[in-house]
């Protein structure tokens, strides 16, 4: 159901912001309950960072649904965000766990091959695992961005990720900068943190990814496909 007949004044603005963030950071939060609680019974070591990065598995869905709604809200003017986030995990809860689990398969075998080594310098082989890692992430987060809003094929979902992560630098920059300030506020701050600042990151990562959303729908589909249906044209080989 959109608003649009809504007024805008400010004060409207600044409430229904509030109230927006507040409801999608809770369903955030949730939704990512099970992998909060295996994180805090985790022992560090090589076997703890890949069980570590393993147990993200339900954050996968979870900011597809996320970003799922920060669509709904701007773009449609829906302010209902629990109803849009349940729904954004209904309808993408399949694509984004076979599009995303191989690559964070990939993220976790970096992650146990680099704290494996015991020197305390970072070695040839441990800055391959570091680059591979990043790159991973990198993927795996522009594989949700996309599934949130079409409904391509996984391996289609993952060549797109790749290719606009090479062509569109300054998107890849973006996505960059929010992994550096969302490590820098775990590093600076603590952990705890991310719990308020989940639905801001979110909308942050939204916005950012909004040009290759656009560039998607112009070169690959025939029009914007609704969520959870075939696109009328698939990705060109």
């Amino acid at each position: 159901m959109t608003s649009h007949l809504r007024p805008r004044g400010l004060f409207s603005e600044l409430t229904e912001g509030v109230y927006w963030f507040l409801v999608l950071d809770v369903m955030l939060l949730l939704s990512a309950s099970p992998t909060i609680l295996l994180w805090t019974v985790m022992s560090p070591g090589p076997l703890g960072s890949l069980l570590f990065v393993v147990a993200a598995l339900p954050l996968l869905p979870a900011l597809s649904a996320g970003l799922y709604a920060c669509r709904s809200w701007r773009e449609d003017q829906d302010l209902v965000p629990a109803r849009q986030f349940l729904r954004g995990y209904r309808v993408n809860v399949r694509d984004s766990l076979v599009a995303g689990s191989p690559v964070l398969l990939v993220a976790a075998l970096a992650a146990f091959n680099l704290t494996r080594s015991s020197s305390p310098a970072l070695g040839a082989g441990e800055i391959a695992f570091l680059v591979v890692g990043a790159a991973a992430l990198l993927v795996l987060i522009r594989a949700l961005s996309i599934v949130s809003r079409f409904s391509f094929r996984a391996r289609d979902v993952l060549r797109l990720s790749v290719f606009t992560l090479l062509t569109r630098p300054l998107s890849t920059l973006a996505l960059l900068s929010l992994g550096v300030l969302t490590l820098g506020i775990v590093l600076a701050v603590g952990e705890f943190v991310l719990t308020a600042a989940a639905s801001l990151l979110v909308f942050a990562l939204w916005a950012s990814e909004r040009p290759i959303a656009q560039l998607l729908t112009e070169q690959f589909t025939t029009g914007e496909p609704a969520v959870g249906a075939e696109p009328s044209v698939s990705p060109a080989s």
